[in-house]
């Protein structure tokens, strides 16, 4: 069992082999959930190929007790935790089946952000901005894509109106948490209208390639590629575990809600390197 408290902060044990969680007992019973691989295959490069039946597992309104009520209830922040299987999926690397967050309306229309941690494993973010994330493939436009790669301690903020979906590329299972504001839900239909995002990722010699996703008529445009930097400011550094960040100064992570006074803030999480 891989002891996950000096990384996220919560007394959570994992076991990489048999992908079982152990939540100690100060800690609420979370909402669990799981994804199967039926579920995923019209986002697959190869929709045939072959894996293991419930490809990852998912733990929402995960709190310590007593930490409910100012968290969820004062700041409407819903923290969560979901284990990923490693592998292939025919030649693509194993993928949640991706997302867009809805905008708040009455702010101009700006979406909602989310912020992830990396526990254990490493995981590849692709992030994708469209210029109408309700529409399907033959009318979406692609305006822009970044691929950000993600290890242990690392935090990587999804900026608001990109969507995005999580590939693990390491050897070992992926084990990350998130904040994200529960005033919204995600909207998945145009992501399975369109198989998948903008790039599938694959394997090419032990190194993650893209693959354009010729199911976008309009093309899509070249990656960007970023790394996670740290951000102060928002309570986001390597030393400090986001769950204990956010339950010591909750007011930093009002960026999650309120995202139209924090948009440059955001973006300083995202280091975006030269052109590959």
């Amino acid at each position: 069992m891989v002891d996950l408290k000096p990384r996220c902060g919560l007394p959570i044990k994992f076991d990489p082999a048999t992908m079982q969680v152990s939540f100690g007992k100060e800690i609420d019973d979370p909402l669990c959930g799981t994804r199967e691989l039926d579920a995923l295959r019209p986002l697959l490069l190869d929709p045939d190929a072959s894996g293991p039946e419930c490809l990852y597992w998912m733990y929402r309104y995960l709190f310590a007790k007593g930490d409910r009520p100012l968290l969820l209830g004062k700041h409407r922040l819903r923290y969560d935790m979901s284990c990923f299987v490693s592998g292939k999926l025919g030649r693509e690397y194993m993928k949640t089946s991706g997302h867009y967050h809805p905008p708040v309306f009455e702010y101009g229309g700006i979406g909602y952000p989310e912020v992830y941690e990396i526990e254990h494993g490493e995981a590849l973010f692709l992030m994708q901005r469209v210029d109408d994330f309700r529409a399907g493939p033959d009318e979406v436009k692609v305006l822009d894509v970044i691929a950000l790669r993600a290890g242990p301690g690392d935090k990587a903020i999804m900026p608001p109106d990109y969507g995005h979906v999580t590939v693990i590329v390491g050897d070992e299972p992926l084990v990350m948490t998130n904040w994200v504001s529960d005033d919204f839900s995600s909207y998945y239909g145009s992501t399975e209208a369109c198989r998948g995002f903008a790039y599938y990722v694959v394997d090419e010699g032990g190194e993650p390639q893209f693959v354009p996703n010729k199911t976008y008529k309009r093309g899509v445009p070249e990656i960007r590629y970023a790394r996670p930097k740290e951000v102060p400011e928002l309570g986001l550094t390597r030393d400090k575990p986001m769950y204990l960040a956010c339950k010591e100064n909750p007011h930093l992570f009002a960026f999650l809600n309120r995202p139209w006074d924090f948009e440059q803030l955001m973006w300083q999480g995202l280091y975006i390197e030269e052109e590959r």
